[in-house]
This record gives C-alpha cells, structure tokens and sequence, in this order.
C-alpha cells in the first residue's frame, strides 16, 4: 500500500515508457523502484503461459506485473484492495482491453469464475495482518485453489524463512527487524515466511497435487535469475550479495562463500533467498511441450542490448538455450548473433562457436552443451597458488593458444574510430608507447569469460557465448586481461595472491593494465549507457554494515564501539537510540582521523630520512 506522495509520484511516472524510465533513473526511492522496474516482471516473464487462457492476480498493487500478464494471457483479473494502488494501476495498465481491475478484498470477490491461472507475489506473507483467521495462510491458500480450473496453476513467491541473507544479516521483509523470521516470529504474529518443507505440507495439504520450487536470486522482488530443482547453481555461480534497497543491513558473513558451500553440499533449496512455487490443481489434460527450468535476465543494459537467456527441457527430455530480446530495440543484437559467428568461423581456428538451431522474431535458439566449463576446471586449483596458475595459464592457452600461434589470425594493432566508439579515445602517445608491437585478433570476442567456454569429452573447446565479437583491431593482451580479472575479482578470497602478482604472471604490464582499466569501463558504458546510467538499482542502495568481517581480524575499534553501545544501552535503559547512534559515528571518525594522521606521521619520518 502505497501513501499520497508516492502515489502522486507514480501516477506522473506511468504516463510513459520514457516518464517511468526517467523516474528510475533520477529517483532512489524503494517504493519508486519496487513499483515501477520491470525487473520485477523476470518473476514470471520465463514462464509459456497458454494464451488463450484466464489469469487471477490477488494482490496486483500498482501493476508491475499486470501489464506482463495482459500480454501473455486472454484475460486478467487484477484484486487489490488499496484504492490508491488500483488507481496507478488502471492508469499504467488501463489500455489493455483484457483487464478487469478489482478493488476489493480477497474474500468479497466472486467466486463463481474459475481461471486457468492464479497468482500470488507479494501478499502471502502478510495474510495474517489483512484477515483475521485461526490459520489466514491455509485459508488463503484453500481460497486461491477455489478460483482455479481443473488442472489450473497457482502461482506463488515468498521469501524463505531460512534465506541465507537473513543469517547474513539482511532485516526481516516484513518487520524490518533482523531476525525475527529465524527466531520464529517471537516478536511478530501478523506476518510470517515459511520454510521449503513447511510450504510444500501446505499447499499439498490445501489439495495441490504437484508443487514444483524456483528459485529466483537475489529474490523474488528483483529478481535476475531463477533457478529450478532441474537446474540449480553450483559453487561460483552465485556471487552477488543480496543488497538491500529498502533500509540499512548489517553484513555478518560473505553470502556468496555461503553460498557456494551450500550449492556444494546441494542444500541450495533449503537456504535459497526466496521461493517461486507453482502448485497444480489436479493434473493438465496435456502436458507441457516445454518446461523453463532456468532463466537470467539483463534488464539493466541499454535497451538495444536487453536480453533474456533461458534453459528449456523438452518433453521428450532433451534440453535446449534461448536468447530473446527484451525490447524491440534489441532484435538486432539477436540477429547479430548469426554474423557473429561466423566471423568467428571465419578464423578456422580456436574454440566452435556454438551451433544456431534457430533465429526468428529477436530469438534464438542453441543446443544445450554438456561438457565441463574452464571456470569449473580453474575452480578445482581454488586454495593452492602454483595449482591454480598452472590452471589459468592453461585455460587462457585454451581459449587463445591457437589464435596466437596462427598468423593469419594476427594484425597489427592500430586505433581505429570504432575502438574509440567502443573503448573510449587514446593519445597517438599510448599507442606509440604502451601499444607499441601489440597484436590484435582479426576477430575478438571480448567476453571471451572462463564460464562461456565447455570442454567436450574428446578435449575440443565450444564457445557457448558471442554477443561481442568486433572486427576491428583490439589488443589481444586485453582479451586476456579480462578471462583472468574477472575470473580472479569472482574468487579472490580463494586465491591467495595479489592482482599486481598474478599481472606479473602473466606478463601484462602495469601501464597496460591501467589502460586496460580505462578501455573496460568504456565498454561497460557502451554496453549499459553513458556512466553505466541503467544500472539504475545501484541508486537505490542501501548502506551496509560489514561487522562478521572485523570481529574475524579482531579490529579493535570495531570491540570498541560494541562495548561502547552495550554499555550506552544499560545506561539508557534502551532509550535515546539517537545519542548511541551519534557516539558510535563520532567514535569511528576519530578512529578513522586517528589512523590518517599515524600514517601521514609514518611518510613525513620516511621523507625525511631520505633527505
């Protein structure tokens, strides 16, 4: 439920495509961002709803999902009871001729229409705030089942009680307090999260009679992956921290070393962030020709360069890739594809670019490849230096060994308009001096990263990704530069050695890496606009407090200020949070101060004696 300002703020925003953009861009705001990115439509965007078929929203708040449902199905009934949310939402989504917009609670409206789906994204957990009820879970539940066909489909995200973030530190969605969902609501009995085996009882216990869990991650809320059962994460895939947008966090561990213990000990179900379940109301009178069994999103590109990929099985068992464009400014990114490979093709040698089954409408198609990445090959030389050096060396030599060692394959390289276009201007001076005798591909594919690359059984090398491949002239040393940096800045809490170490391993300059540097934001600016400007969420941010981190080094000022609040709050019995809060920021400034001068005092003394 949303207040008058934030509505007003909504209601300008919707009036356009390019007013909602302008709003995200410009605003950071939690409620502006929960209510108006489309990241929010990756939930279900994934999933082959029938068209022809009815859909329930319970709980449509200001629509962010609406219009998605509107363009996939023949008809949308959308319940709200805010009058407010209603009103963004009519004004959003009011064009779309298949829409009935509700306001009204859950239990008034009627019942009498059955629907092909039902869905339930965001009002789950605060059932028992809305209805007064000895179980408004269950009830719910059996109320939504009501609503459903023979063979309809509930679906239903909510966080997990036992999400990793909440151990992290991250605060309770729904109280705002850390906690509270791992101490079992104690202190709250009006909202709850639910367990995986505690969700699945009940929907099975509400008469589901099939109840399939995905994953989405970071969460349900912006979501830009989800997973399945049938294709979970393995140790490396999950390395962003689930940031909070909406309040301040405490960060107690590294979620993303969590995580790749649990994917390792496959407990990833039990501990993922939040819960996507479709439940089925009795068995389909066919069966589904294809199942989304993963999905990842990149939303936050400019819009010519807006892509989802997705894992799809096949009733027969077989498993296929897709890439589709998210706007319509993106299909020629998608038909590009085509070109892009056979560019790659062209060069007769190094890594098979990945087969194109198919390329219609901005979407194509790939065969799934089974074999083993080289980041999964690097990943077992994780915990030994010269193990893992000898394993980079030898995955870059896979990637570009036969490149380097076929001159055809090699120019010179020069600056050109389009690597100035792309990876920003250099001086004559830079290439004359820094660039000077460097060798460029014919045909580089910059995200030439460990994960894009399988070995096959018979040791050949595929390339399963070429969204970036560019005929112009750009250093070869650059291509390696970025396998290895982003392979390291993923793990390098597991590698034990520095970056200026592993450069010298590599033979790659000091000059040329801070050169490297500046061409690798250039091209994250070509690829997500001028200043990254569409990675919008990290406007919206919120401040995190590392403290598992200091009290695993022991830091002394960190003791300092716990004993400093445990002490302030005996004294104050708990009251005037405001003077703690102001003696804990004092005490680190001058701890902060503290530490400057020591070291200023530490180069004047070495200044010194050198004179």
């Amino acid at each position: 439920m949303i207040d008058e300002n934030v509505e007003n703020i909504l209601l300008h925003a919707v009036e356009s495509q390019e007013q909602t953009e302008k709003c995200l861009l410009e605003n950071d705001s939690w409620q502006v961002l929960y209510h108006l990115s489309n990241i929010r439509e990756n939930l279900l965007e994934w999933y082959p709803f029938d068209p022809q078929a009815s859909l329930l929203e319970i709980g449509a708040e200001c629509g962010a999902l609406t219009g998605l449902f509107c363009k996939k199905v023949k008809r949308v009934v959308a319940v709200e009871a805010s009058a407010r949310d209603v009103k963004v939402n009519l004004k959003r989504n009011g064009k779309y001729e298949n829409l009935t917009v509700v306001t009204d609670e859950l239990y008034r409206v009627d019942t009498k229409e059955k629907f092909d789906y039902v869905t339930i994204t965001g009002l789950f957990g605060y059932a028992g705030r809305i209805w007064e009820s000895d179980d408004p879970y269950m009830d719910l539940l059996h109320r939504a089942k009501e609503y459903l066909k023979p063979g309809g489909r509930l679906f239903l995200a909510i966080e997990n009680r036992y999400g990793v973030k909440y151990f992290a530190g991250a605060k309770e969605d729904h109280t705002g307090r850390c906690f509270d969902g791992l101490e079992n609501y104690a202190a709250a009995d009006d909202v709850r999260t639910f367990a995986h085996k505690t969700l699945d009882k009940m929907l099975t216990e509400a008469g589901f009679s099939q109840n399939d869990f995905y994953y989405p991650m970071p969460d349900e809320k912006l979501p830009s992956e989800i997973y399945s059962d049938k294709s979970l994460p393995s140790f490396g895939s999950l390395r962003y921290p689930c940031v909070a947008y909406d309040r301040d966090r405490y960060e107690l561990l590294d979620e993303r070393l969590v995580f790749d213990s649990i994917c390792q000990d496959g407990m990833f179900g039990d501990f993922a962030n939040s819960f996507l379940v479709v439940s089925r109301n009795g068995e389909p009178e066919t069966a589904d020709e294809r199942t989304v069994i993963y999905a990842k999103y990149n939303r936050q590109r400019a819009p010519e360069y807006q892509l989802s990929t997705k894992i799809i099985l096949k009733k027969n068992g077989n498993r296929y890739v897709e890439k589709q464009a998210l706007r319509k400014e993106a299909v020629a990114h998608v038909t590009g594809l085509i070109a892009n490979r056979e560019k790659l093709l062209d060069l007769k040698v190094g890594p098979a670019p990945v087969e194109i089954l198919s390329d219609a409408d901005g979407c194509a198609a790939f065969p799934f490849i089974r074999g083993t990445s080289l980041a999964k090959e690097v990943n077992e030389s994780l915990g030994n230096r010269q193990r893992f050096l000898n394993a980079m060396h030898h995955a870059v030599d896979s990637i570009y060994g036969t490149y380097l060692n076929t001159p055809e394959c090699l120019v010179d390289f020069v600056l050109t308009k389009e690597f100035e276009e792309t990876f920003g201007l250099f001086s004559e001076e830079t290439e004359r001096d820094v660039f000077k005798g460097t060798k460029s591909l014919k045909v580089s594919n910059i995200d030439s990263i460990l994960s894009n690359f399988v070995r096959m059984e018979d040791g050949s090398l595929v390339c399963l990704d070429y969204e970036w491949v560019f005929s112009f002239p750009i250093p070869v040393e650059y291509l390696i530069y970025r396998t290895v940096f982003y392979y390291y800045s993923e793990n390098v809490h597991y590698i034990k050695m520095s970056e200026p170490e592993l450069w010298a391993e590599f033979g790659i300059a000091e000059a040329k890496i801070n050169l490297f540097r500046r061409m690798d934001d250039q091209f994250q600016q070509h690829v997500h606009g001028k200043d990254r400007r569409y990675i919008y969420t990290s406007r919206y941010g919120k401040q995190t407090l590392t403290l598992g981190k200091n009290l695993q080094i022991g830091e002394s000022w960190f003791l300092s200020i716990a004993e400093d609040i445990h002490n302030l709050n005996r004294f104050m019995g708990g009251h005037r949070r405001d003077l703690v809060v102001c003696h804990v920021k004092m005490h680190r400034k001058s701890e902060f101060l503290d530490k400057c001068k020591n070291k200023l005092k530490r180069i004047a003394k070495r200044i010194l004696k050198r004179e």
